[in-house]
């Protein structure tokens, strides 16, 4: 809890200072004889102050994508991905950054720094959000003004945003559901089912109380609403294999005005930036450092100013059908010294995307928005919840991510599933789907961890089953809890 005990600290003493890096000021609404003092007391007087709070949770996840070098690698879309049937870690050299390659061969080191910031962001993040959930409901809003409890339902989502992170990365970890005394700083680990608890509380509260962004104004683009609160539960509970809950949250999520957006390749440019089928993404502005985000730069090729990591298996390329246009859309070739020489289109800039190449802030990170939950995942986690008790919807749902795909080409690309598929046959489509569909997006490894299919696919990369579908809790958190966290069996 080293770096939640920092922070609570960092927000008790220099709460002004931590708003002023995010553009906000409160110079106007402090008493100047308070400097050096405890500001959280002279705080949460005013709705604007709560909106300011608010800001503070949202920040730690641009970080974790965005400004935080090793919290970036850590993310789904780097490390998740490398390991996997998919990618390989690339770089410059089968040896270039060891954290990395750490899980290509499934030999963590506690000590690995990834692991370390994975912890510390995320709970940075989970302070910021309790202060907000314990604080906000003190202040005194109109009464006609539901801002109030929507600042609390985005809270909760954050909140359940970090968890469901953590509990995926090191399974069972430390429950901390407010602001802590000094004296609560060192907190056991829960179990794992307590956490999901925690996040489906989280997101319920959050889908009760979020409006739809169809509603609101485009600046609203960017905060959780109830779709992303809808998309993420369906996620969680997948995760759990919770398949019989699904449905419902689907079919609320599909009453909104969600639509998949014409063209595949459209989505990961520009233009495809909230798009229609766009449930929930991280905005980034620019391409400074504090604004832009890490992704691109750590995969785009060596000889475009980018890392050359996350290259793509021939695994994965056979795994596309014949002309199916999501190849080349997440995908690209590029002749360089070391790896498969396969990249990532989705998050690459010019010229392999019209995203433009960095050219401020020394460390090029991008305006690529990253995507978090798009439609085309929703309607696969749906047709794999009810394919074994209304396949005729589980196709429907597949066939309509690969109509899409398919484009204006012949029916002949992409064909429907035949209609008369069930059982194992259907769910292997549905596999089929995900993966070439969201390929690049970060969901390879838990798909196949969830699925029961890593210890069959993943063994002759050296994935061990009981041990490898979480990493080791980082040596700093265990050490300095002088034994009350217990670290994962077999690290």
């Amino acid at each position: 809890m080293k770096k939640y005990i920092k922070n609570i600290e960092k927000v008790k003493y220099f709460f002004c200072a931590i708003l002023l890096t995010l553009t906000f000021s409160c110079d106007d609404d402090l008493d100047p004889k308070n400097f050096g003092q405890p500001v959280v007391e002279d705080f949460y007087k005013t709705p604007e102050q709560a909106e300011q709070a608010l800001v503070s949770a949202y920040s730690s996840m641009r970080e974790l994508y965005g400004s935080n070098f090793w919290g970036t690698m850590g993310t789904d879309i780097i490390f998740g991905e490398i390991g996997t049937d998919d990618f390989i870690k690339g770089g410059r050299t089968a040896t270039n950054n060891a954290p990395l390659l750490e899980k290509e061969r499934y030999a963590f080191t506690t000590s690995n720094p990834i692991f370390e910031e994975l912890w510390s962001v995320n709970y940075e993040g989970i302070l910021f959000a309790n202060l907000v959930l314990a604080n906000v409901p003190n202040i005194e809003f109109d009464d006609d003004d539901d801002r109030q409890q929507e600042i609390l339902a985005e809270a909760s989502f954050l909140r359940a945003l970090y968890y469901f992170d953590l509990v995926n990365s090191f399974g069972g970890v430390p429950l901390v559901e407010r602001p802590l005394e000094i004296s609560e700083f060192n907190q056991p680990r829960a179990s794992k089912e307590d956490v999901y608890q925690l996040i489906e509380r989280d997101l319920q509260f959050a889908i009760d109380n979020l409006p739809s962004r169809f509603n609101k104004d485009s600046d609203y683009l960017g905060r959780a609403d109830k779709g992303a609160a809808l998309g993420l539960m369906m996620r969680v509970l997948l995760y759990q294999n919770k398949n019989d809950q699904i449905r419902s949250f689907g079919d609320q999520l599909f009453a909104l005005n969600y639509s998949l957006t014409s063209d595949y390749s459209t989505i990961f440019q520009p233009e495809g930036e909230w798009n229609s089928g766009s449930i929930f993404e991280i905005n980034f502005v620019t391409d400074a450092n504090v604004l832009g985000t890490g992704i691109p730069r750590r995969v785009n090729p060596n000889n475009n100013t980018g890392g050359g990591f996350v290259q793509a298996k021939e695994d994965l390329r056979n795994e596309y059908e014949a002309n199916d246009p999501r190849l080349d859309a997440t995908l690209f070739f590029s002749d360089r010294p070391y790896g498969t020489d396969w990249y990532v289109r989705k998050y690459a800039w010019e010229p392999f995307t019209n995203y433009p190449k960095p050219d401020i802030g020394g460390n090029s990170n991008s305006s690529n928005n990253v995507r978090l939950i798009r439609l085309s995942d929703v309607y696969l986690m749906y047709a794999e919840a009810v394919y074994d008790s209304d396949p005729a919807t589980a196709i429907d749902y597949v066939n309509r991510v690969r109509r899409r795909a398919r484009g204006t080409q012949p029916a002949t690309v992409l064909p429907d599933l035949d209609p008369t598929l069930v059982g194992q046959p259907l769910l292997d489509a549905i596999y089929h789907e995900r993966r070439v569909e969201l390929a690049g997006e970060g969901f390879r490894f838990h798909d196949l961890v969830r699925t029961g299919r890593a210890s069959t696919l993943l063994a002759p990369l050296g994935f061990i089953e009981g041990t490898h579908e979480v990493v080791p809790l980082p040596v700093q958190q265990v050490t300095l809890s002088k034994g009350v966290l217990i670290q994962n069996p077999n690290y």
